[in-house]
């Protein structure tokens, strides 16, 4: 995996951090979802960070992931998760996803996270991605009308391929 596009985590007394760096996209999804299983195993979340402050690129999965954690977050531990980021084209992505209502949005953290990990990249098979993909967009449809209207074809067809395969 490039070093340029990574995802790196701490957590430390039910403290949760991310930060994503470089493009950070489909090819994750596998990585950043069995992370997100094994925190929501946690019975420990006080908070949670994700840091995009370094991250070039999201995609529409991730973005879909990230919003699974948070509805997560909202629901089973009643807080609302931090999204730290500066790029004001990232935030206008953000906020057309409708991301804006289940984080709270920031432009700085103060970084007492403790020592990053990095997540290890691991590869799915086409059709464990195909779920992973269409979970994620079925997260973001679930959001807002704007959404729905922006992923039912792709996860229509995505469905439709796995059955045909």
């Amino acid at each position: 995996m490039s070093q340029a596009n990574r995802i790196l985590y701490a957590q430390k007394d039910g403290n949760y951090y991310l930060r994503f760096i470089g493009d950070v996209r489909v090819t994750f999804c596998t990585t950043l979802n069995t992370y997100l299983e094994q925190l929501f195993k946690a019975d420990d979340i006080r908070s949670v960070a994700v840091d995009l402050r370094m991250a070039a690129a999201v995609d529409s999965t991730t973005l879909g992931l990230l919003a699974k954690l948070a509805l997560y977050v909202n629901r089973n531990a009643k807080l609302k998760p931090l999204l730290i980021v500066e790029d004001e084209s990232m935030i206008r992505l953000i906020q057309s996803m409708g991301l804006d209502d289940i984080f709270s949005l920031a432009d700085a953290f103060p970084d007492q996270q403790g020592a990053l990990e990095e997540l290890e990249l691991s590869h799915a098979d086409t059709e464990m991605a195909r779920v992973k993909v269409i979970d994620a967009h079925r997260t973001l449809m679930k959001l807002n009308n704007r959404n729905m209207d922006a992923f039912s074809d792709l996860v229509k067809r995505l469905e439709t391929e796995a059955n045909e395969s």
